[in-house]
Protein backbone atom coordinates (compact mmCIF):
# COMPACT_ATOMS: atom_id res chain seq x y z
CA UNK A 1 0.00 0.00 0.00
CA UNK A 2 1.28 3.35 -1.07
CA UNK A 3 1.97 5.79 1.72
CA UNK A 4 0.40 9.34 2.02
CA UNK A 5 4.21 10.89 0.50
CA UNK A 6 4.12 8.22 -2.19
CA UNK A 7 0.36 9.26 -3.14
CA UNK A 8 1.01 13.17 -2.89
CA UNK A 9 4.33 13.01 -4.72
CA UNK A 10 2.59 10.88 -7.89
CA UNK A 11 0.15 13.64 -7.75
CA UNK A 12 2.22 16.35 -8.85
CA UNK A 13 4.19 14.64 -11.13
CA UNK A 14 0.65 13.59 -13.03
CA UNK A 15 -0.10 17.63 -13.10
CA UNK A 16 3.31 18.11 -15.08
CA UNK A 17 5.22 19.82 -11.93
CA UNK A 18 8.47 18.75 -10.58
CA UNK A 19 9.06 17.83 -6.52
CA UNK A 20 11.94 19.15 -4.49
CA UNK A 21 12.22 17.61 -0.90
CA UNK A 22 15.07 19.07 1.38
CA UNK A 23 16.34 17.80 4.58
CA UNK A 24 18.82 21.01 5.42
CA UNK A 25 20.28 19.24 8.50
CA UNK A 26 22.17 16.69 6.30
CA UNK A 27 21.59 18.51 2.69
CA UNK A 28 19.99 15.29 1.56
CA UNK A 29 18.20 16.05 -1.69
CA UNK A 30 15.08 14.37 -3.59
CA UNK A 31 13.75 15.68 -6.56
CA UNK A 32 11.29 14.09 -8.84
CA UNK A 33 11.95 12.60 -12.26
CA UNK A 34 10.40 15.95 -13.79
CA UNK A 35 12.68 17.79 -12.63
CA UNK A 36 15.68 16.36 -14.94
CA UNK A 37 13.34 16.30 -17.63
CA UNK A 38 12.34 19.94 -17.26
CA UNK A 39 16.17 20.87 -17.20
CA UNK A 40 16.98 18.68 -19.97
CA UNK A 41 19.46 16.83 -17.43
CA UNK A 42 20.09 13.24 -18.01
CA UNK A 43 18.62 10.39 -16.26
CA UNK A 44 18.85 9.64 -13.51
CA UNK A 45 18.26 13.02 -11.67
CA UNK A 46 17.33 12.01 -8.18
CA UNK A 47 19.18 14.57 -6.35
CA UNK A 48 19.33 17.73 -8.35
CA UNK A 49 19.99 21.18 -6.32
CA UNK A 50 17.78 23.70 -8.20
CA UNK A 51 20.02 26.20 -6.41
CA UNK A 52 23.08 25.44 -8.08
CA UNK A 53 21.32 26.20 -11.51
CA UNK A 54 19.83 29.87 -10.66
CA UNK A 55 20.45 32.58 -13.01
CA UNK A 56 23.24 34.96 -11.19
CA UNK A 57 20.75 38.14 -11.41
CA UNK A 58 17.91 36.11 -9.43
CA UNK A 59 20.13 34.07 -7.04
CA UNK A 60 19.89 36.61 -4.10
CA UNK A 61 16.71 37.58 -3.83
CA UNK A 62 15.87 33.79 -4.41
CA UNK A 63 17.92 32.80 -1.56
CA UNK A 64 16.88 35.28 0.53
CA UNK A 65 13.85 34.52 0.39
CA UNK A 66 14.30 30.63 1.13
CA UNK A 67 16.32 31.71 3.93
CA UNK A 68 13.22 34.12 5.66
CA UNK A 69 11.02 30.73 4.86
CA UNK A 70 13.75 28.34 6.67
CA UNK A 71 13.81 30.84 9.92
CA UNK A 72 10.27 31.62 10.37
CA UNK A 73 7.54 29.05 11.90
CA UNK A 74 4.29 29.33 9.10
CA UNK A 75 5.43 31.24 6.64
CA UNK A 76 5.48 29.95 2.87
CA UNK A 77 8.15 30.38 0.17
CA UNK A 78 6.82 31.69 -3.28
CA UNK A 79 9.22 32.49 -6.00
CA UNK A 80 9.65 33.21 -9.81
CA UNK A 81 13.60 32.67 -11.08
CA UNK A 82 14.85 31.42 -14.06
CA UNK A 83 17.00 27.88 -13.76
CA UNK A 84 20.03 26.92 -16.14
CA UNK A 85 18.95 24.17 -18.40
CA UNK A 86 20.91 21.69 -20.62
CA UNK A 87 23.57 23.67 -23.32
CA UNK A 88 23.18 26.75 -20.91
CA UNK A 89 19.65 28.12 -21.47
CA UNK A 90 18.04 29.38 -19.00
CA UNK A 91 14.07 28.78 -18.39
CA UNK A 92 11.37 29.82 -16.16
CA UNK A 93 9.88 28.78 -13.08
CA UNK A 94 7.89 29.14 -10.32
CA UNK A 95 8.39 27.37 -7.27
CA UNK A 96 5.51 27.00 -3.91
CA UNK A 97 6.47 25.29 -0.62
CA UNK A 98 7.64 25.37 2.14
CA UNK A 99 9.07 23.50 5.65
CA UNK A 100 6.89 20.66 6.56
CA UNK A 101 8.67 19.58 9.53
CA UNK A 102 10.83 21.46 12.64
CA UNK A 103 12.73 19.96 15.67
CA UNK A 104 12.13 20.88 18.84
CA UNK A 105 14.02 23.97 18.77
CA UNK A 106 11.98 25.17 15.91
CA UNK A 107 14.69 24.54 13.17
CA UNK A 108 13.50 23.27 9.55
CA UNK A 109 14.25 19.65 9.31
CA UNK A 110 12.38 19.24 6.38
CA UNK A 111 11.34 21.77 3.28
CA UNK A 112 9.36 20.68 0.20
CA UNK A 113 8.53 22.80 -2.86
CA UNK A 114 6.77 22.10 -6.22
CA UNK A 115 8.15 23.54 -9.29
CA UNK A 116 6.87 24.63 -12.52
CA UNK A 117 8.03 25.35 -15.76
CA UNK A 118 6.40 28.85 -16.65
CA UNK A 119 8.64 29.91 -19.32
CA UNK A 120 5.87 30.53 -22.48
CA UNK A 121 3.85 32.73 -19.50
CA UNK A 122 6.82 34.85 -18.88
CA UNK A 123 7.93 35.44 -22.23
CA UNK A 124 4.22 36.10 -23.21
CA UNK A 125 4.19 38.61 -20.39
CA UNK A 126 7.30 40.00 -21.17
CA UNK A 127 6.22 40.47 -24.90
CA UNK A 128 3.21 42.60 -23.77
CA UNK A 129 5.39 44.44 -21.37
CA UNK A 130 7.73 45.14 -23.95
CA UNK A 131 4.80 45.81 -26.53
CA UNK A 132 3.31 47.80 -23.63
CA UNK A 133 6.25 50.10 -23.27
CA UNK A 134 6.60 50.90 -27.17
CA UNK A 135 2.72 51.63 -27.29
CA UNK A 136 2.82 54.32 -23.98
CA UNK A 137 6.00 55.56 -26.07
CA UNK A 138 4.43 55.87 -28.83
CA UNK A 139 1.09 57.64 -27.51
CA UNK A 140 3.34 59.84 -25.70
CA UNK A 141 5.49 60.83 -27.94
CA UNK A 142 2.02 61.49 -30.13
CA UNK A 143 1.12 64.26 -27.25
CA UNK A 144 -1.30 61.44 -25.46
CA UNK A 145 -1.20 61.19 -21.94
CA UNK A 146 -1.46 57.79 -20.55
CA UNK A 147 -3.82 56.51 -17.55
CA UNK A 148 -3.94 52.89 -16.25
CA UNK A 149 -6.72 52.26 -13.59
CA UNK A 150 -7.36 49.40 -11.29
CA UNK A 151 -10.79 49.14 -10.84
CA UNK A 152 -11.34 47.26 -7.53
CA UNK A 153 -8.77 50.00 -5.78
CA UNK A 154 -9.73 52.47 -7.84
CA UNK A 155 -5.95 53.85 -8.22
CA UNK A 156 -5.24 55.27 -11.27
CA UNK A 157 -1.03 55.37 -12.40
CA UNK A 158 -0.73 57.92 -14.91
CA UNK A 159 1.83 59.61 -16.72
CA UNK A 160 4.39 62.41 -16.50
CA UNK A 161 2.46 63.99 -19.02
CA UNK A 162 -1.01 63.98 -17.84
CA UNK A 163 0.08 65.53 -14.37
CA UNK A 164 1.58 67.98 -16.77
CA UNK A 165 -2.10 68.21 -18.32
CA UNK A 166 -3.97 68.26 -14.90
CA UNK A 167 -1.21 69.44 -13.05
CA UNK A 168 -1.54 66.41 -10.66
CA UNK A 169 1.41 66.99 -7.76
CA UNK A 170 4.17 64.30 -8.45
CA UNK A 171 4.30 61.35 -6.08
CA UNK A 172 0.43 62.06 -4.68
CA UNK A 173 -1.64 59.05 -5.42
CA UNK A 174 -4.81 59.74 -7.59
CA UNK A 175 -7.95 57.73 -7.87
CA UNK A 176 -10.61 57.49 -9.99
CA UNK A 177 -12.95 59.72 -7.89
CA UNK A 178 -10.45 62.16 -7.40
CA UNK A 179 -10.57 62.89 -11.54
CA UNK A 180 -13.53 61.81 -12.39
CA UNK A 181 -16.76 63.05 -11.88
CA UNK A 182 -14.92 64.81 -9.70
CA UNK A 183 -13.22 67.42 -12.04
CA UNK A 184 -14.86 66.88 -15.06
CA UNK A 185 -16.93 70.22 -16.16
CA UNK A 186 -20.82 69.64 -14.24
CA UNK A 187 -22.01 70.20 -18.25
CA UNK A 188 -20.12 67.26 -19.29
CA UNK A 189 -20.82 65.04 -16.57
CA UNK A 190 -23.75 63.04 -17.87
CA UNK A 191 -21.86 62.62 -21.55
CA UNK A 192 -18.53 60.89 -19.63
CA UNK A 193 -19.88 59.35 -17.27
CA UNK A 194 -22.41 57.96 -19.59
CA UNK A 195 -19.54 56.95 -21.71
CA UNK A 196 -17.88 55.11 -19.56
CA UNK A 197 -20.65 53.08 -18.14
CA UNK A 198 -21.74 51.93 -21.60
CA UNK A 199 -17.86 50.52 -22.45
CA UNK A 200 -17.71 48.97 -18.55
CA UNK A 201 -20.87 47.78 -19.05
CA UNK A 202 -20.11 45.85 -22.41
CA UNK A 203 -22.41 48.08 -24.73
CA UNK A 204 -19.21 49.71 -26.39
CA UNK A 205 -16.03 48.59 -27.67
CA UNK A 206 -14.62 51.39 -26.31
CA UNK A 207 -14.98 54.49 -24.14
CA UNK A 208 -14.38 57.84 -26.33
CA UNK A 209 -15.50 60.98 -25.22
CA UNK A 210 -14.61 64.91 -25.36
CA UNK A 211 -15.03 67.05 -22.07
CA UNK A 212 -13.56 69.90 -20.11
CA UNK A 213 -11.68 69.12 -17.16
CA UNK A 214 -10.66 71.08 -14.50
CA UNK A 215 -6.61 71.67 -13.64
CA UNK A 216 -4.54 73.11 -11.18
CA UNK A 217 -4.97 77.01 -12.40
CA UNK A 218 -8.75 76.39 -11.66
CA UNK A 219 -9.57 76.77 -14.88
CA UNK A 220 -11.36 74.21 -17.30
CA UNK A 221 -9.36 72.49 -20.42
CA UNK A 222 -11.22 70.22 -23.19
CA UNK A 223 -9.50 66.75 -23.48
CA UNK A 224 -10.29 63.97 -25.97
CA UNK A 225 -10.54 60.77 -24.13
CA UNK A 226 -10.38 57.03 -24.93
CA UNK A 227 -9.74 54.02 -22.71
CA UNK A 228 -10.56 50.14 -22.96
CA UNK A 229 -10.88 47.28 -20.42
CA UNK A 230 -7.92 45.26 -20.38
CA UNK A 231 -8.60 42.29 -18.06
CA UNK A 232 -11.31 41.19 -16.41
CA UNK A 233 -11.84 39.01 -12.95
CA UNK A 234 -12.82 35.25 -12.99
CA UNK A 235 -16.66 36.51 -13.26
CA UNK A 236 -16.31 38.89 -16.28
CA UNK A 237 -15.94 42.15 -14.34
CA UNK A 238 -13.47 44.87 -15.39
CA UNK A 239 -10.61 44.82 -13.16
CA UNK A 240 -8.42 46.91 -15.44
CA UNK A 241 -8.61 49.59 -17.52
CA UNK A 242 -6.06 51.31 -19.48
CA UNK A 243 -6.65 54.92 -21.83
CA UNK A 244 -5.05 58.11 -23.17
CA UNK A 245 -6.14 61.57 -22.48
CA UNK A 246 -5.18 64.36 -25.21
CA UNK A 247 -5.55 68.20 -24.67
CA UNK A 248 -7.72 69.35 -27.24
CA UNK A 249 -8.54 72.59 -25.68
CA UNK A 250 -7.02 74.81 -28.54
CA UNK A 251 -8.89 72.83 -30.95
CA UNK A 252 -11.86 74.00 -29.71
CA UNK A 253 -11.29 77.57 -29.26
CA UNK A 254 -9.86 77.17 -32.86
CA UNK A 255 -13.57 75.65 -33.70
CA UNK A 256 -15.62 78.07 -31.48
CA UNK A 257 -13.90 80.99 -33.45
CA UNK A 258 -14.22 79.61 -36.90
CA UNK A 259 -17.98 79.40 -36.00
CA UNK A 260 -18.19 82.82 -34.71
CA UNK A 261 -16.19 83.99 -37.64
CA UNK A 262 -18.80 82.34 -39.46
CA UNK A 263 -22.01 83.70 -37.98
CA UNK A 264 -20.33 86.91 -38.87
CA UNK A 265 -20.15 86.33 -41.81
CA UNK A 266 -23.61 85.60 -42.22
CA UNK A 267 -24.42 88.17 -40.18
CA UNK A 268 -22.53 91.01 -42.13
CA UNK A 269 -23.86 89.12 -45.33
CA UNK A 270 -27.65 89.74 -44.42
CA UNK A 271 -27.04 93.51 -43.11
CA UNK A 272 -24.99 94.34 -46.49
CA UNK A 273 -27.38 92.82 -48.57
CA UNK A 274 -30.19 94.64 -46.53
CA UNK A 275 -28.49 97.84 -46.26
CA UNK A 276 -27.15 97.84 -50.24
CA UNK A 277 -31.00 97.07 -50.70
CA UNK A 278 -32.17 99.97 -49.18
CA UNK A 279 -29.48 101.83 -50.73
CA UNK A 280 -31.07 101.03 -54.29
CA UNK A 281 -34.24 101.26 -53.42
CA UNK A 282 -34.14 104.19 -52.12
CA UNK A 283 -32.14 105.92 -55.05
CA UNK A 284 -35.02 104.22 -57.23
CA UNK A 285 -37.53 106.06 -55.47
CA UNK A 286 -36.27 109.21 -54.59
CA UNK A 287 -36.50 109.95 -58.53
CA UNK A 288 -40.31 109.47 -58.75
CA UNK A 289 -40.98 110.89 -54.83
CA UNK A 290 -39.22 114.03 -56.56
CA UNK A 291 -41.60 114.13 -59.37
CA UNK A 292 -44.42 113.57 -57.38
CA UNK A 293 -43.69 116.54 -55.01
CA UNK A 294 -42.76 118.47 -58.24
CA UNK A 295 -46.30 117.39 -60.10
CA UNK A 296 -48.38 118.13 -57.33
CA UNK A 297 -46.32 121.84 -56.94
CA UNK A 298 -47.27 122.53 -60.51
CA UNK A 299 -50.85 121.47 -60.08
CA UNK A 300 -51.22 123.62 -56.88
CA UNK A 301 -50.23 126.71 -58.79
CA UNK A 302 -52.40 126.09 -61.61
CA UNK A 303 -55.39 125.69 -59.48
CA UNK A 304 -54.66 128.90 -57.73
CA UNK A 305 -55.64 130.45 -61.28
CA UNK A 306 -59.24 129.19 -60.97
CA UNK A 307 -60.02 130.75 -57.58
CA UNK A 308 -62.32 129.66 -54.82
CA UNK A 309 -63.53 126.74 -57.42
CA UNK A 310 -60.75 124.60 -57.36
CA UNK A 311 -60.09 124.66 -53.57
CA UNK A 312 -61.42 121.02 -52.68
CA UNK A 313 -59.29 120.01 -55.21
CA UNK A 314 -55.88 121.67 -53.47
CA UNK A 315 -56.27 120.17 -50.38
CA UNK A 316 -55.99 116.69 -51.60
CA UNK A 317 -52.82 117.81 -53.30
CA UNK A 318 -51.37 119.69 -50.49
CA UNK A 319 -51.68 116.63 -48.45
CA UNK A 320 -49.83 114.61 -51.51
CA UNK A 321 -47.29 116.89 -51.91
CA UNK A 322 -46.58 117.16 -48.02
CA UNK A 323 -46.60 113.18 -47.91
CA UNK A 324 -44.02 112.93 -51.14
CA UNK A 325 -41.88 115.16 -49.07
CA UNK A 326 -42.19 113.47 -45.99
CA UNK A 327 -40.99 110.29 -47.87
CA UNK A 328 -38.23 111.58 -49.60
CA UNK A 329 -37.04 112.87 -46.10
CA UNK A 330 -37.07 109.43 -45.13
CA UNK A 331 -35.53 107.86 -47.72
CA UNK A 332 -32.78 110.69 -47.38
CA UNK A 333 -32.45 109.17 -44.06
CA UNK A 334 -31.94 105.38 -45.04
CA UNK A 335 -29.40 106.34 -47.70
CA UNK A 336 -27.69 108.44 -44.69
CA UNK A 337 -27.54 105.60 -42.41
CA UNK A 338 -26.61 103.34 -45.05
CA UNK A 339 -23.64 105.07 -46.08
CA UNK A 340 -22.65 106.04 -42.24
CA UNK A 341 -22.89 102.29 -41.54
CA UNK A 342 -19.05 102.43 -41.06
CA UNK A 343 -16.26 100.02 -41.85
CA UNK A 344 -14.27 98.79 -39.02
CA UNK A 345 -11.21 99.58 -40.14
CA UNK A 346 -7.74 97.72 -39.05
CA UNK A 347 -4.62 96.21 -40.63
CA UNK A 348 -6.02 93.01 -42.98
CA UNK A 349 -3.97 90.80 -44.36
CA UNK A 350 -5.47 89.74 -47.89
CA UNK A 351 -3.81 86.14 -48.19
CA UNK A 352 -5.17 85.57 -44.50
CA UNK A 353 -8.57 86.83 -46.28
CA UNK A 354 -8.21 84.60 -48.70
CA UNK A 355 -7.38 81.52 -46.76
CA UNK A 356 -10.56 82.07 -44.54
CA UNK A 357 -12.83 82.23 -47.34
CA UNK A 358 -11.31 78.98 -48.86
CA UNK A 359 -11.38 76.75 -45.54
CA UNK A 360 -15.14 77.63 -45.57
CA UNK A 361 -15.67 77.12 -49.20
CA UNK A 362 -13.96 73.92 -49.42
CA UNK A 363 -17.39 71.71 -48.52
CA UNK A 364 -19.26 73.39 -51.82
CA UNK A 365 -16.57 73.19 -53.58
CA UNK A 366 -15.64 69.53 -53.41
CA UNK A 367 -20.02 69.17 -53.72
CA UNK A 368 -19.36 70.41 -57.00
CA UNK A 369 -15.85 69.10 -57.98
CA UNK A 370 -13.98 72.16 -57.97
CA UNK A 371 -10.36 72.11 -57.34
CA UNK A 372 -9.59 75.26 -55.29
CA UNK A 373 -5.91 76.72 -57.06
CA UNK A 374 -3.83 79.61 -54.78
CA UNK A 375 -1.35 81.58 -55.70
CA UNK A 376 -0.60 84.07 -53.29
CA UNK A 377 2.12 86.43 -53.21
CA UNK A 378 4.58 86.57 -50.56
CA UNK A 379 5.07 88.73 -48.89
CA UNK A 380 1.61 90.94 -49.67
CA UNK A 381 1.48 94.57 -47.65
CA UNK A 382 -1.62 95.19 -45.35
CA UNK A 383 -4.50 96.97 -46.64
CA UNK A 384 -6.62 98.82 -44.15
CA UNK A 385 -10.62 97.82 -44.11
CA UNK A 386 -12.91 96.04 -42.46
CA UNK A 387 -12.11 92.20 -42.49
CA UNK A 388 -15.67 90.87 -42.16
CA UNK A 389 -16.61 92.50 -45.14
CA UNK A 390 -13.66 91.70 -46.81
CA UNK A 391 -14.03 88.32 -46.51
CA UNK A 392 -18.18 88.92 -47.63
CA UNK A 393 -16.84 90.23 -50.82
CA UNK A 394 -14.38 87.28 -51.72
CA UNK A 395 -16.97 84.55 -50.50
CA UNK A 396 -19.45 86.17 -53.16
CA UNK A 397 -16.98 85.70 -55.94
CA UNK A 398 -16.11 82.16 -55.40
CA UNK A 399 -19.43 80.94 -54.57
CA UNK A 400 -20.12 82.84 -58.40
CA UNK A 401 -17.37 81.24 -60.12
CA UNK A 402 -18.34 77.59 -58.47
CA UNK A 403 -21.80 78.32 -59.77
CA UNK A 404 -20.24 79.56 -63.21
CA UNK A 405 -18.71 76.12 -63.83
CA UNK A 406 -21.96 73.96 -62.74
CA UNK A 407 -22.33 72.85 -66.21
CA UNK A 408 -18.69 72.59 -67.62
CA UNK A 409 -17.34 68.65 -68.39
CA UNK A 410 -13.97 69.28 -67.80
CA UNK A 411 -11.51 70.03 -65.18
CA UNK A 412 -13.08 73.16 -63.31
CA UNK A 413 -10.62 74.89 -61.73
CA UNK A 414 -11.15 77.93 -59.37
CA UNK A 415 -7.84 80.41 -59.08
CA UNK A 416 -7.72 83.09 -56.34
CA UNK A 417 -4.48 85.03 -56.67
CA UNK A 418 -2.80 87.68 -54.95
CA UNK A 419 0.08 90.35 -56.39
CA UNK A 420 1.04 93.85 -55.98
CA UNK A 421 -0.26 95.08 -59.05
CA UNK A 422 2.59 97.89 -60.85
CA UNK A 423 0.61 101.14 -59.25
CA UNK A 424 1.42 99.53 -55.30
CA UNK A 425 -2.15 98.51 -55.13
CA UNK A 426 -2.90 95.23 -53.65
CA UNK A 427 -4.57 93.04 -56.70
CA UNK A 428 -7.14 90.14 -55.95
CA UNK A 429 -8.19 87.72 -59.03
CA UNK A 430 -10.84 85.12 -58.61
CA UNK A 431 -10.40 83.41 -62.13
CA UNK A 432 -13.26 80.21 -63.13
CA UNK A 433 -13.02 77.99 -66.47
CA UNK A 434 -16.79 78.41 -66.74
CA UNK A 435 -18.98 79.93 -70.22
CA UNK A 436 -17.95 83.49 -69.69
CA UNK A 437 -21.16 86.11 -68.57
CA UNK A 438 -24.31 85.91 -69.89
CA UNK A 439 -25.17 88.75 -72.58
CA UNK A 440 -27.69 90.17 -70.92
CA UNK A 441 -25.13 90.69 -67.98
CA UNK A 442 -21.76 91.45 -69.64
CA UNK A 443 -22.75 95.20 -70.81
CA UNK A 444 -22.64 96.32 -66.58
CA UNK A 445 -22.22 92.91 -64.20
CA UNK A 446 -22.35 95.24 -61.30
CA UNK A 447 -25.34 96.90 -62.23
CA UNK A 448 -28.13 96.13 -59.33
CA UNK A 449 -30.84 93.72 -60.20
CA UNK A 450 -28.81 91.91 -62.70
CA UNK A 451 -28.83 88.54 -63.07
CA UNK A 452 -29.30 85.33 -65.10
CA UNK A 453 -29.74 82.68 -61.75
CA UNK A 454 -33.53 82.12 -61.01
CA UNK A 455 -33.22 82.19 -57.37
CA UNK A 456 -30.73 85.32 -58.12
CA UNK A 457 -31.46 89.18 -56.97
CA UNK A 458 -28.81 90.58 -58.49
CA UNK A 459 -27.29 92.49 -55.59
CA UNK A 460 -24.22 90.29 -55.23
CA UNK A 461 -21.86 92.28 -57.51
CA UNK A 462 -23.60 95.52 -56.58
CA UNK A 463 -22.68 95.25 -53.08
CA UNK A 464 -19.67 94.15 -53.68
CA UNK A 465 -18.34 96.98 -55.54
CA UNK A 466 -19.93 98.90 -53.25
CA UNK A 467 -17.78 97.51 -50.75
CA UNK A 468 -14.48 98.00 -52.43
CA UNK A 469 -15.20 101.51 -53.01
CA UNK A 470 -15.76 102.39 -50.02
CA UNK A 471 -11.99 100.79 -48.85
CA UNK A 472 -10.99 103.41 -51.46
CA UNK A 473 -10.54 100.44 -54.02
CA UNK A 474 -11.88 99.64 -57.39
CA UNK A 475 -13.06 96.47 -58.79
CA UNK A 476 -13.99 95.06 -62.36
CA UNK A 477 -14.27 92.25 -64.47
CA UNK A 478 -10.92 91.74 -66.48
CA UNK A 479 -12.02 88.82 -68.85
CA UNK A 480 -14.84 86.42 -69.82
CA UNK A 481 -15.45 83.98 -72.60
CA UNK A 482 -16.50 80.73 -73.22
CA UNK A 483 -13.13 79.49 -71.53
CA UNK A 484 -13.98 81.39 -68.47
CA UNK A 485 -13.98 84.54 -66.24
CA UNK A 486 -11.52 86.71 -64.05
CA UNK A 487 -12.64 89.39 -61.26
CA UNK A 488 -10.16 91.48 -59.77
CA UNK A 489 -10.09 93.92 -57.44
CA UNK A 490 -7.72 95.94 -55.73
CA UNK A 491 -7.17 98.07 -52.26
CA UNK A 492 -4.90 100.71 -51.52
CA UNK A 493 -1.60 99.02 -49.33
CA UNK A 494 -0.77 100.23 -46.28
CA UNK A 495 2.74 101.92 -45.92
CA UNK A 496 5.27 100.28 -44.52
CA UNK A 497 6.19 100.48 -40.94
Amino acid sequence: MKSDDDRWRLAVEASGDALWDWCPADGCIFSSARLGELLGLPAPASAIDWRSHLHPDDRDSVLASLDECLGAAGKGFDAEFRLRCRKGRHRWFSARGGVVARDAAGAAERFVCVLRDVTVACEQRETLQASERLWQFALEGHGDALWDWTLDTGMINISPSFRAITGWPDGAALRGNDIWPERIHPEDLRKAMAAFNAHLSGGRPMTEVEFRLLVSDGTYRWVALRGKVMERDALGRPSRMIGTVRDVHDHYLSIAREKRQERELARAAHLIHLGEMASVLSHELNQPLTALRNFSGVALRRLEELGPAGNRIAEPLKMISEQAMRAGDIVHRVRGFVRRGGLKSAPVAMNKVVQSVVRFAEFEARAHAVQLLLQLAEPLPLVNGDQVQLEQVLSNLVKNAIDAMSAVPWSRDLVIRTQVDHDGMVGVAVIDCGEGLAESVRQDPFAPFATTKQDGVGLGLAICRTIIENHGGRMWVESSDAQGTTFCFALPSMPAA
